[in-house]
């Protein structure tokens, strides 16, 4: 059995018994730990328990309370670990656990199944009455985060902004940065409900069309209002342009990438198996574009291996490297409003500036014990189908002349995913039939 997926551990009615083996598993080698969760319910209940479990393996824990995870990310500079009790975009039931270094950086695999093996192995090494942990409590983490973000960002335009904080862990934090900045801001759904009574904390077009119409509306004559809309933990980011349409995910990295690139002088833009290929033809042959796992593990990861300032996944999750290591959906907000400014030009008009190609979609179930020989199956056979030989640094990417497949296992459902972009539709939807074929017959020899 595994506990930890793609990002932590997330679950549908989390057993708080989890989150206290978690805690006991983490006090067998870490003495140290800050400690925060969102907005959700079932949040003050498993944080008990993980700081239950903490405290009985002699660990001192220092609590936060509700706050973002960049902020958690951010705090355990000054503690060993940092502990982030969340469920990032998934529905009000679900809560889960994530753990962060000392350098902002989320456990890697590798650790994660360390935490597991202690768990499961349940020989856990218990202190007496006398040396069991303290929980201390830090009233200045969210102004201590705030003062490092204000150092880091270049904003001197006002801004008109509507903030969407769903409700969530940002916000906390969020409308107020971007007072800090001198915005104009409107906020939405900024006070705290776990049950999330405004809108789902997924930032997508579903759960966002309030938010849209809002923008669209301020703007009628000519306004110049964008949104910014986070998840239920703030570590991503949705941008919503002038004409009320969610920034597409893939162009915004585009836009946001090449503002790094001239900025900075940087030549290193990391992001996953699954962004567009847009990018690279984007940004033009003088930048390396590093493609890896899906994950923010694997980008943070990857900015440390190549000293790179930037990494981002097409999902709104970036990583902005000369700030901190740990996701932050505030920081990449605010950076939208610097990018404006560089290039002094409205955000609609920079996303229509990226080339627009057709993407599809597609999950098929899988049981967890095929995912494995599915993919094994997708790369021999697969080659065989595309005329290509596959990318396998997560699942199997062909690259074809008009377009590219991705086929990988999903990190957190039982299914394969699908993902296919074409440079028209005839291309996309015929990639798309191939591959739902090779997936079907996988499993059929599975």
């Amino acid at each position: 059995m595994r506990l930890f997926g793609t990002s932590g551990i997330r679950m549908k009615n989390l057993d708080p018994l989890i989150a206290y083996k978690v805690g006991f598993a983490l006090s067998q080698s870490i003495e140290d730990v800050v400690v925060a969760r969102d907005s959700r319910t079932t949040g003050d209940m498993i944080k008990s328990a993980l700081i239950s479990g903490l405290l009985r393996g002699g660990a001192t824990v220092t609590d936060i309370g509700i706050a973002p995870t960049p902020t958690l990310g951010f705090s355990t500079r000054d503690h060993e670990v940092g502990v982030m009790i969340t469920a990032s975009h998934n529905p009000p039931e679900y809560n889960g656990i994530k753990l962060f270094k000392r350098d902002g950086t989320p456990y890697s695999p590798e650790e994660e199944r360390e935490i597991e093996e202690i768990i499961f192995k349940d020989n856990f090494k218990k202190v007496d009455w006398r040396s069991v942990g303290e929980v201390l409590r830090d009233e200045k983490a969210l102004r201590k985060y705030r003062e490092h973000i204000l150092k880091h960002l270049e904003i001197n335009r006002r801004f008109n902004v509507v903030v969407d904080c769903a409700n969530g862990a940002s916000s906390v934090v969020s409308p107020y940065l971007f007072t800090d900045v001198g915005s104009h801001v409107l906020s939405l759904n900024a006070h705290i409900d776990g049950r999330f009574v405004g809108r789902m904390p997924e930032p997508n077009r579903e759960n966002l069309q309030d938010t849209m119409k809002i923008v669209k509306g301020l703007n009628k004559g000519g306004g110049d209002y964008i949104g910014i809309a986070h998840d239920g933990d703030g570590d991503r980011m949705v941008a919503i342009d002038e004409r009320g349409r969610i920034g597409d995910f893939d162009k915004l990295l585009a836009v946001f990438s090449r503002y790094i690139v001239e900025k900075t002088g940087s030549k290193v833009i990391i992001t996953t198996v699954d962004a567009s290929m847009a990018l690279e033809e984007y940004l033009g042959d003088g930048v390396k574009v590093v493609r890896t796992k899906v994950g923010d593990v694997a980008v943070s990861q990857e900015l440390s291996k190549y000293r790179a300032l930037f990494g981002g996944e097409p999902s709104g999750t970036w990583i902005h490297g000369d700030v901190h290591l740990t996701p932050d959906g505030i920081l990449s907000g605010l950076r939208i409003l610097e990018m404006m400014e560089y290039f002094d030009e409205k955000l609609c008009n920079l996303l229509d500036d990226v080339p627009s190609y057709v993407n599809l979609r597609e999950k098929i179930s899988c049981e967890e014990d095929k995912k494995s020989p599915v993919i094994r199956y997708v790369i021999e056979h697969g080659e065989k189908i595309f005329q290509r030989t596959p990318e396998t640094v997560d699942g199997a990417r062909f690259n074809l002349e008009g377009g590219w497949v991705l086929i990988r296992p999903s990190g957190t459902e039982p299914c394969i995913r699908i993902r296919v972009e074409g440079k028209n539709s005839t291309i996309a939807r015929d990639l798309l039939e191939k591959s739902v074929k090779l997936i079907k017959e996988a499993l059929r020899s599975c």
